[in-house]
C-alpha cells in the first residue's frame, strides 16, 4: 500500500536570531560570504559537519531567501529597523518562515491556538503538524529548531518545559511589517497584498 508523501521539514539545526541578524546586516553591507557565515556558525557549533550544515541554513535563510531582494532595495530602512528588538524579531522570523514552510506552519499553528487560549503545549502543536508532516523523528527535531528561535525573537515565552505563552510584538517600522507580510505571501502565493492580513492567525503575535 502506498503511503501519502509527507511534507518536507527542511530545517534540522537551530540558528540563533543573533546570527541571522548579523548575516542580514553583512549582506546589506556587501561583506557576506561563506567564510563569514562559517565564522557565525562557529559561535554556536563545533565540528566541521555541523558548521557546514549551519552555513547551508544561514545561506538559505538570508542570502538565497526570496525576500532578500526586497531587503536589499530597502537596505537603510532595514538596518535602522534591526536596531529595534520587536522589528528585529519580526524581520528575522519572516526570513526563516519564507525560507522554510515548516517554520511558517509552526508560527501559524501557534497563532491559531493562542487566539483561543493563553498557553499552548508542545504535544498539541506536534499533533496538529503531524497531519501534514507525519510523526517521524524529524518533526520534534524541526520543532526543537524553530521554537527556541521564536522565543529568542520575542514571539513566545516558555514558562516551563513543553509549554509556551504568546508575546505581543509592537513593530516600530513599516518595513518590518512589510517584510513580515511578504513572508506570509511567499507561503500563500495565490493571495495578493490586498489581503486583510490581520484576519490570519499568522499575525496573531502583532499588537
Amino acid at each position: 500500500m502506498q503511503t501519502i508523501m509527507e511534507a518536507k521539514i527542511g530545517i534540522n539545526q537551530r540558528i540563533p536570531i543573533e546570527i541571522i541578524d548579523s548575516a542580514i546586516k553583512a549582506i546589506l553591507d556587501d561583506r557576506y560570504d561563506n567564510e563569514y557565515a562559517a565564522e557565525l556558525a562557529r559561535m554556536e557549533y563545533s565540528g566541521e559537519n555541523r558548521i557546514k550544515k549551519a552555513v547551508a541554513i544561514i545561506n538559505h535563510v538570508t542570502k538565497n531567501n526570496p525576500l532578500m531582494p526586497y531587503l536589499l532595495e530597502n537596505a537603510d530602512k532595514v538596518k535602522f529597523a534591526l536596531k529595534n528588538p520587536d522589528d528585529r524579531g519580526m524581520i528575522c522570523i519572516a526570513m526563516v518562515n519564507a525560507a522554510y514552510t515548516f517554520c511558517y506552519d509552526v508560527t501559524t499553528v501557534l497563532g491559531r491556538y493562542f487566539h483561543a487560549q493563553k498557553e499552548v503545549g508542545t504535544p498539541l502543536v506536534t499533533s496538529r503538524l503531524s497531519e501534514k508532516y507525519g510523526t517521524n523523528r524529524s518533526l520534534p527535531n524541526g520543532l526543537y529548531c524553530i521554537l527556541p528561535m521564536l522565543v529568542e525573537a520575542g514571539f513566545i515565552t516558555r514558562p516551563r518545559v513543553g509549554a509556551y505563552q504568546m508575546n505581543r510584538l509592537t513593530p516600530q517600522s513599516e518595513i518590518a511589517q512589510n517584510i513580515y507580510q511578504k513572508s506570509f505571501l511567499s507561503n500563500n502565493p495565490t493571495l495578493t497584498e490586498d489581503y486583510q492580513f490581520s484576519n490570519h492567525f499568522y499575525f496573531e503575535f502583532l499588537g
